[in-house]
């Protein structure tokens, strides 16, 4: 019988020191991983140590956030990726203990509706959420596992989807041919071609950054703007769409402040695949005919 899936809220507040949290933050996102102070073999504080390293197991769900005067303060959640890591980190050079999150969802704030705030704890490193038994446990989880992609609260599963592709239920990726992937780069290039035709036709131009192996599809050095094409609207390139444009607003951080990013799709999303991309400041961008549309008054078109 498969394991059922567990849920966990775990502080960014990694050594209880209210001055780091900031610079917590930072190496959360950047990482993509959940971040303990407390070790392993550390049985005080509720055992919070040992629970992180045993308790938590690869395919359950961390929501990386705390409560904070009251209101909800909140970094990202994914899903566990592996095994425990010990790391020091110049900004104590204490050790702290990580665990991988992939896929990972960096996060503000919240859509209305979603009770966030009942679930996290006052003053806790670490605690077990329980949607079988309560409410709004059962919201806030099932409204993650349906960002992540994930069908049910289940445990470790495959499945195969109508397009015949094999797609993991727990880690929410799809397993593509390689005539596939193949087709879906054409897309993707076909529609940056056709979006930076558009664009120079009213005196606009689009360029690529490089930083080392990875570089952007798209930036538009005079608005500052970043943008990853995707083939299509599906979740799947969706949320990968969003990770890509995280790691490159991150590695051009020294250079460009706040750039302002955006996914480019060959046709218009519906309105509930792409909301939870409000909060994390990430817009649309869609073909219409020959043209371009996006929902950010023009920012892009």
């Amino acid at each position: 019988m498969a394991r059922q899936r567990q849920y966990w809220v775990v502080s960014p507040n990694v050594k209880n020191q209210p001055k780091t949290v900031g610079d917590w933050k930072k190496e959360i996102l950047r990482s993509r991983s959940a971040i303990m102070g407390w070790s392993p073999d550390d049985y005080h504080g509720h055992q919070i140590g040992p629970k992180f390293t045993n308790d938590v197991k690869i395919g359950d769900i961390i929501l990386i956030a705390r409560r904070h005067k009251w209101e909800p303060d909140v970094v990202g959640f994914g899903v566990v990726k592996g095994r425990i890591r010990e790391r020091r980190f110049p900004m104590s050079g204490d050790p702290v203990y990580v665990r991988a999150l992939d896929p990972f969802i960096p996060l503000k704030q919240v859509p209305k509706g979603i009770p966030l705030l009942d679930i996290l704890p006052s003053n806790r490193a670490m605690v077990q959420r329980h949607p079988e038994k309560y409410d709004a446990h059962r919201k806030v989880c099932d409204w993650m596992e349906e960002q992540l992609g994930l069908e049910g609260r289940k445990g470790d599963s495959e499945t195969t989807t109508e397009r015949g592709v094999r797609k993991s239920k727990t880690f929410g990726y799809e397993v593509r041919k390689p005539g596939q992937v193949t087709e879906a780069w054409r897309r993707e290039a076909k529609l940056l071609e056709d979006y930076g035709r558009w664009l120079r036709k009213h005196g606009r131009h689009l360029s690529v950054l490089k930083y080392g192996r990875i570089e952007c599809d798209a930036w538009e050095k005079e608005r500052q703007n970043l943008i990853e094409a995707k083939g299509s609207t599906s979740r799947e390139d969706i949320r990968m769409a969003v990770g890509q444009l995280f790691e490159y607003s991150f590695q051009m951080r020294e250079e460009f402040e706040k750039p302002k990013k955006a996914i480019l799709l060959p046709e218009k999303p519906s309105p509930k695949r792409v909301e939870w991309l409000e909060p994390l400041g990430i817009k649309i961008v869609w073909r219409r005919g020959r043209s371009f549309l996006d929902n950010a008054n023009g920012q892009f078109t």
